[in-house]
């Protein structure tokens, strides 16, 4: 359980500064950035009264170039200074104090720094590439450019800015230049190209400096799902920004004069891995002074002609780590490398070997029954890396550079048992900060967390994908929508979904079919899919409800709209007619194999759901045309809902569990039907012996709706079975990441028969999410979006006999954990500085907290206490308290 330390009182600092939600960034687009900081203080209800913020120049580290004075605010988070403007391709610093609401002003923070974008500004460097195009199915050689150049003086400042039409490793001098994958990035490249910055200052040297590019194909001129490319030639631009000592700026851009070479990347692909020849690898093949091969002239291409626009996520980076558990020869001879953990990125092979001897080494998840690795679930995704040893004296390290793969298990042939060999797995995926933990006295249910955790981390490559192991690895939108709240919970992701959902506006299309598309960035897969195309509206409302951040809402509300009437055009009469969709997609089928829940019934439950959405993303905006215009429409559809769906008992067509999920879960059913429709959802559960009988749509509603409709007694039992199907199954069977399947292996019937059968879906492990709102009670509050205000609400069941959550918020850390004795609850809690939450706690009365008995210490931390239902409800300012509830139902303040 938790510990809440006591700590010497001390006076308020101020921490975490951050620009655009960021911290330390590149490429800010906007000339009025927001500015936030956490306040940290050790007394009980310490909060904001003021700030000052100023600005200054980071080259000159002199002058001010704005100050905002003292101004009289709590608001700590997305501040936008009045009067200050930011100019492109700045570089900038800043710093802060804050008054406390005693009027006791802090020290200044430490500086933090900022950097704009072109804003605007025109691109200057044409684009270039080898000429050569790619064939689908076909996995090229890597293209390499340099350029040698001479600098008179040591630069003050110097950026490197970049934009592929593929993917690009930038080198200077002879090294990389960061250690970024896969920049710089997937955007829709029909519609927007990507281009993001380093500071190579440190880097520059006077005299000869040679920058160099690798280009891979990537998500663009890469084969993808369905034999897609966006173009058969992948492109490369970049130019050098920079300051002299002496103030002038000299400018080094892409053109005819750079130079292409031949590398030792002689195969690279998303879906096909890599061949590396040692042979051809010159390590100095840019660096200055050095001649490598025999090049040839770049090829200048025409300009793409969409918006180039600049990198807003935190980019793919190796993350951590793994050691290999096992080792062992297969019955073929070759190594068996097991990591113990389904895990996603690649390995750095060390091997002593022959000049041309070559390593090979294939990927898989799962192995066969007989111990061979199993690759039928990779379909047409080649899985496979191939070294070709240069034969140096010493061991040669390799580690690939345009691929990933999602694997547990790796066979690496191609060696002799004498020689030198080991395997290392290296953990990659964007690289975005833990904010969440979850801990709890069941240990299956800590692992179904590492395993969701994990799903993540392998998904979160770029962009949620589905899968990242098998010839698909897409933004599927309905995969990421249910399980985007829990996603928030878990890691700092704000930033990495607001640059996706460019991509997810980018899909849309206007007309009967259309709507947002199924994945996105757009790979050819259907539009306006119920619960898929709903995205568009869901993600955007659960990351601003997470984050605080306006600009998802007034990024995506135009579109949101569009996504609403064009469903109304395809619901005369309210009910949505539509081609089908996923539906509830892999729902287990009844044994009698009758249809699971009607895709109409699906379609109109969210078209209500983006409906009330788009209502509430108005009224956050002020569009109070909209709010009237759909307050209007929504009982119009919740109508419709009620008499071609619901009968007089309360009972749902087809009574199955994801129509009364649906119906409930989005506010669909009359007042006076509600508690029977609760009875046949209870029934239905029954009916599996609790068990769920859900697939995508339905399984991310089950606890939620289960602990609103006051039944967390049976949200418990449901989430808690260890047999086919629920969450446990596939832990119980060995599962380290989260199935896409409930069935995706059996001890009866082995592996699933079809090819669409991935270890590493994310999407059932959106129950985490209740994890940390229920079990641990840790609830964001709509009307105060990014934790300002909050509730903890933990509801105890299950036979746990502890939990535990902590949260990083924009504040600060909020701590909720509860531990059950023979004779008592005791309950910690922590409220960041300059916030307040809402408790709610299970009591049946109130000792030392009674609002007409005795204060606890600070009294004036707890306010407005009522006894409610079985529970009682109070608010509490922040800072550190233990409550414990003891075996009459008492509660009082325990002791910190």
């Amino acid at each position: 359980m938790a510990t809440l330390n006591k700590v010497p009182e001390s006076a308020d600092t101020v921490s975490s500064l951050r620009c655009e939600g960021l911290e330390s960034p590149r490429l800010i687009d906007s000339e009025r950035p927001r500015f936030s900081w956490k306040i940290v203080s050790v007394r009980r209800g310490a909060s904001q009264g003021a700030y000052q913020l100023r600005i200054f120049s980071r080259e000159a580290g002199g002058p001010i170039l704005h100050d905002s004075g003292k101004v009289e605010s709590d608001k700590s988070q997305w501040v936008q200074v009045d009067g200050f403007c930011a100019k492109p391709r700045r570089a900038y610093q800043w710093q802060l104090r804050i008054w406390n609401e005693r009027g006791e002003v802090s020290e200044w923070s430490e500086l933090a720094s900022f950097e704009t974008s072109l804003l605007g500004e025109p691109w200057p460097a044409q684009w270039i590439s080898d000429g050569r195009k790619v064939e689908l199915g076909e996995a090229p050689p890597a293209r390499y450019f340099k350029k040698s150049f001479q600098l008179p003086q040591k630069a003050m400042r110097a950026t490197l800015y970049v934009s592929a039409l593929g993917v690009v490793q930038p080198w200077l001098n002879g090294d990389r230049v960061s250690d970024d994958c896969f920049s710089p990035g997937w955007p829709d490249y029909r519609k927007r190209v990507f281009y993001t910055s380093y500071d190579i200052s440190d880097t520059l040297k006077a005299g000869e400096n040679v920058i160099g590019l690798v280009l891979g194909d990537g998500w663009y001129s890469g084969t993808l799902f369905l034999d897609h490319q966006y173009d058969p030639t992948p492109k490369v631009s970049a130019w050098v920004e920079i300051l002299a000592e002496d103030g002038s700026i000299v400018d080094l851009v892409t053109d005819e004069s750079w130079e292409g070479h031949q590398g030792p990347i002689r195969a690279n692909g998303i879906y096909f891995g890599e061949t590396f020849d040692a042979r051809l690898h010159d390590p100095a093949w840019c660096e200055p002074g050095r001649r490598c091969r025999e090049g040839f002239p770049a090829v200048v291409e025409s300009s793409p002609g969409i918006p180039m626009v600049p990198r807003h996520s935190p980019p793919v980076r190796p993350i951590e780590t793994l050691q290999p558990m096992e080792v062992r020869k297969t019955k073929a001879g070759a190594y068996l490398y097991d990591f113990g953990q389904n895990m996603v990125g690649w390995v750095r092979l060390t091997v002593k070997a022959k000049a041309g001897q070559e390593i090979s080494l294939r990927f898989g998840e799962m192995l066969e029954s007989d111990g061979e690795l199993h690759t039928a679930n990779l379909r047409t995704a080649k899985a496979n890396a191939s070294y070709i040893a240069k034969g140096a004296p010493e061991a040669e390290a390799w580690e690939p550079s345009f691929t990933f793969f999602g694997f547990r298990y790796v066979e690496l042939s191609g060696v002799e048992d004498t020689q030198e060999h080991s395997v290392l797995g290296i953990v990659v995926h964007t690289d975005l900060k833990r904010t969440g933990t979850f801990e709890c006295s069941n240990r299956l249910l800590n692992k179904l967390y590492s395993n969701t955790l994990w799903g993540q981390k392998g998904n979160f490559l770029e962009l949620p994908t589905d899968c990242p192991q098998r010839d698909e690895r897409l933004g599927w939108t309905g995969d990421a929508q249910v399980f985007c709240h829990t996603a928030l919970y878990n890691m700092d992701a704000g930033a990495f979904y607001r640059q996706w959902l460019a991509a997810v506006r980018d899909s849309f299309v206007d007309g009967p079919d259309g709507g947002f598309a199924s994945v996105a960035p757009f790979t050819g897969f259907s539009h306006g899919a119920a619960g898929w195309a709903d995205a568009g509206a869901i993600v955007p409302w659960t990351v601003w409800l997470h984050t605080g951040d306006r600009a998802l809402l007034e990024e995506n509300f135009e579109s949101v709209c569009d996504w609403v009437e064009l469903m109304r055009e395809s619901a005369p009469d309210g009910i949505r007619v539509s081609k089908e969709g996923w539906g509830d997609w892999l729902a287990p089928w009844h044994p009698q194999g009758e249809a699971p829940t009607p895709y109409r019934l699906i379609a109109t439950a969210y078209y209500a759901y983006s409906t009330q959405i788009a209502i509430w993303m108005a009224k956050e905006l002020g569009r109070a045309d909209k709010v009237r215009e759909y307050e209007e429409l929504l009982p119009e559809i919740k109508a419709a809902f009620q008499r071609e769906y619901i009968a007089e008992d309360g009972k749902v067509v087809s009574d199955e569990q994801t129509a009364y999920l649906l119906a409930l879960g989005f506010d669909l059913v009359q007042d006076e039907k509600r508690e029977a429709m609760i009875e046949h959802l209870v029934s239905a559960l029954r009916a599996k012996e609790d068990h769920l009988s859900t697939g995508f749509i339905g399984t991310p509603l089950i606890a939620p709706v289960l602990s609103k409709c006051g039944r967390s007694d049976l949200a418990y039992r449901v989430v808690l079975q260890e047999t086919y199907p629920g969450w446990l199954y596939s832990v119980k069977n060995g599962a380290t990441t989260i199935w896409e399947r409930w069935d995706s292996w059996t001890p009866e019937k082995g592996f699933h028969p079809m090819g669409m059968n991935s270890f590493n879906h994310y999407a059932y492990g959106s129950v985490v999410g209740w994890f940390y709102d229920t079990i641990a009670g840790i609830k964001p509050n709509p009307e105060f979006p990014g934790w300002k205000r909050f509730r903890i609400e933990p509801e105890m069941g299950g036979g746990l006999k502890y939990a535990a959550a902590t949260l990083q918020t924009p504040y600060g850390e909020i701590v909720s954990a509860w531990s059950r004795e023979v004779d008592r609850v005791d309950v910690e809690i922590s409220i960041p500085a300059n916030t307040s939450a809402s408790v709610s706690l299970p009591a049946e009365s109130v000792a030392a907290i009674s609002s007409g008995g005795a204060k606890i210490t600070d009294s004036q931390c707890i306010e407005n206490v009522r006894l409610e239902s079985g529970r009682v409800h109070f608010s509490l300012l922040s800072g550190q308290i233990r409550f414990r509830i003891e075996a009459d139902g008492t509660l009082a303040e325990s002791r910190i």
